[in-house]
């Protein structure tokens, strides 16, 4: 799963998508209401792809932890993010099970789960998925393609031109006489 687009701005609740860069700002849009808005370089802005979380092994990455969720939900959540925290560490547990409680606050748990809704009903799991439908279908399309050129290349027919520059053929930069009267100082 792709997120380096996807991005979490200090003061500005829900996440957001950068649409392009401007000369000063980059200009992204929210996830929630699609309402574009210019993120200075003075804004502290942390992009989810950078973004992991707290195990008692190495760190994992919160793209990870988002697709081990929604195959656990099916695009859906089962619990509420404003709900009680016992059950929300729960459904954290099945989705990363060697999660580090004690470095995890409850207020990064909740937040986790408000984004997971917002990248839901933003469709950024079915754009995921549309993607890799088409990148299997260019596959299997070079295949079939490559399946076919075994047999080499296929013979050019007599008579076809060629692609190959003519030998001793126009390179040359043609050369117009100039009149006397076009002649500076005369």
């Amino acid at each position: 799963m792709d997120l380096s687009k996807i991005i979490s701005i200090t003061g500005k609740p829900g996440l957001f998508r950068i649409v392009a860069q401007g000369r000063q700002a980059l200009i992204a849009e929210s996830l929630l209401d699609k309402k574009r808005i210019p993120v200075h370089s003075s804004v502290r802005v942390s992009s989810l792809d950078e973004v992991s979380m707290f195990t008692k092994g190495d760190d994992v990455l919160l793209s990870k932890v988002f697709e081990a969720l929604h195959t656990k939900e099916k695009g859906t959540l089962s619990v509420d993010p404003k709900g009680d925290l016992e059950a929300l560490y729960d459904k954290l547990g099945e989705a990363l099970p060697d999660y580090d409680r004690d470095r995890i606050y409850s207020s990064d748990v909740r937040k986790f789960f408000t984004w997971y809704l917002i990248l839901v009903n933003a469709g950024v799991f079915e754009e995921e998925k549309g993607k890799k439908a088409d990148k299997e279908e260019k596959d299997v399309k070079e295949a079939r393609k490559s399946t076919a050129n075994k047999g080499g290349a296929k013979p050019k027919a007599p008579g076809s031109k060629s692609a190959a520059p003519k030998a001793g053929g126009g390179s040359k930069a043609k050369v117009q006489p100039m009149h006397k009267g076009s002649q500076r100082g005369s």
